[in-house]
């Protein structure tokens, strides 16, 4: 989301003034910030797991400091896991994959169980924009778990238990050192590097890493210029290019759950202010290949094409240029809702118009954007009218989608997993509580 404050390459610009207010930690919070002061950097044999969804299908990933991959066992059969790439460049680490079949009834890696592909999901968690702000004059505290909680946050929605967790993109924040003498984020790492990803995303997500298979969305920290290394080694749904290098342009790809397609689609180069033609052409194809897909179909990707952002001056911003060039008249009938983060709340809203609906849930630990308006029916968003619109300002959180007879049931839940908003998604309607 981009206000007018904001430079064209940042789109989050407010000072500490701004942030609104923080959650106030309860007795778990305090517990995770003690026993996380205790722990130091991985360990040689320290391992991280997890499922995702990639381009190939299905397909388990590890991170090690091991200097072969870990054991994997799928239905009992002892499987291979091969090296995506080898350490390197910053990144002292292997990842290692192996393909999981749609039907696998178990899974593990270097001993540790993990969910295979889901059958079938009734419960889908979503968030995003999880990494800690440093940036520039831009300094998130770090080291304070009221300040940044995405470890409490993944901690609190690993036990939710759900069937999929979606990550609607940026997971790297820590892109500035901490200037000396500041005391939040002193200490941590920055950069494109194994180190930042780590402190960033891997070690606070860890527990939710390994509960639930994952579908990962690039967001736009995760371009070649900023993040492009972590996540072109880690996290990309790709094959790794022959050279090793980031890809500046992903390809979409259905990620199938019986009864719901997510489709997955880059759309991190999108211009927001004006319509650059060339890359409204490519998404229009992209989106346009849902036309074909079992529906219901969502989609998942980062900037959202309608939201609603109040600037500090009092105007109403929100819609992306090129995604509305490139959705206008061009957005399949199966197409229900989409899912992004980039604007740090919460937001749900279907529209007067036939459109999908949309949610915005870019919460999952990075700096708030203050300035959201709780009730925004009847707003116009460029071409689009609001007809039911709600948001959750400055409150950090993850949302779940569970389905029910004839409808969704999402809820935004805070960081303690306390309920904030109740909506229900039927068709392409959304009716918030």
């Amino acid at each position: 989301m981009t206000s007018i404050d904001a430079t064209p390459h940042e789109s989050h610009a407010f000072d500490a003034n701004d942030r609104g207010e923080f959650l106030r930690a309860g007795p778990l919070a305090l517990l995770l910030l003690l026993v996380s002061s205790f722990v130091g950097p991985a360990r040689a044999g320290d391992t991280y797991r997890w499922l995702q969804a990639t381009t190939q299908g299905w397909q388990a990933r590890a991170i090690t400091q091991s200097d072969s991959c870990p054991a994997a066992e799928i239905d009992g059969r002892a499987m291979v896991m091969t090296p995506r790439a080898r350490p390197g460049d910053g990144f002292p680490v292997s990842i290692c994959t192996v393909n999981v079949p749609k039907g696998a009834k178990s899974l593990s890696v270097d001993g540790a169980p993990l969910a295979p592909p889901p059958a079938r999901v009734d419960k889908i968690l979503v968030f995003g924009d999880t990494g800690c702000r440093l940036k520039g004059m831009f300094l998130q505290e770090c080291n304070s778990i009221r300040a940044w909680p995405f470890r409490l946050t993944a901690d609190m929605a690993a036990e939710f238990a759900p069937d999929l967790v979606v990550h609607v993109g940026d997971y790297h924040y820590r892109e500035t050192a901490c200037p000396a003498g500041v005391k939040g984020c002193a200490g941590s790492p920055h950069g494109d590097n194994w180190e930042t990803w780590k402190a960033d995303f891997f070690d606070p997500g860890a527990a939710l890493l390994s509960t639930a298979p994952w579908v990962l969305v690039r967001g736009n920290h995760e371009i070649c210029a900023r993040a492009g290394k972590g996540w072109s080694r880690a996290l990309s749904p790709l094959p790794p290019t022959d050279d090793g290098r980031c890809v500046e342009r992903e390809d979409a790809y259905p990620v199938d759950l019986e009864n719901l397609t997510l489709f997955v689609i880059d759309t991190t180069e999108a211009e927001e202010r004006t319509v650059v033609g060339e890359q409204a052409a490519f998404l229009r194809t992209q989106l346009a290949v849902a036309k074909d897909l079992p529906g219901p179909v969502w989609y998942a990707f980062h900037k959202p094409i309608f939201s609603l952002f109040q600037s500090k001056k009092g105007e109403k911003l929100g819609v992306n240029e090129t995604l509305a060039a490139a959705a206008r008249d061009a957005l399949p009938q199966g197409v229900q809702a989409i899912l992004s983060g980039h604007l740090h709340a919460f937001e749900a809203m279907s529209y007067r118009e036939d459109r999908p609906a949309q949610f915005v849930v870019g919460v999952g630990g990075t700096a708030m954007d203050p300035h959201i308006p709780a009730n925004f029916d009847g707003a116009p968003i460029g071409e689009a009218t609001v007809e039911h619109g709600r948001g959750v300002a400055a409150t950090f959180g993850f949302a779940t989608f569970e389905r029910g007879v004839g409808e969704w049931i999402v809820t935004n839940y805070d960081a303690h997993a306390a309920p904030l908003l109740r909506c229900h998604l039927r068709g392409r309607k959304v009716d918030c509580d």
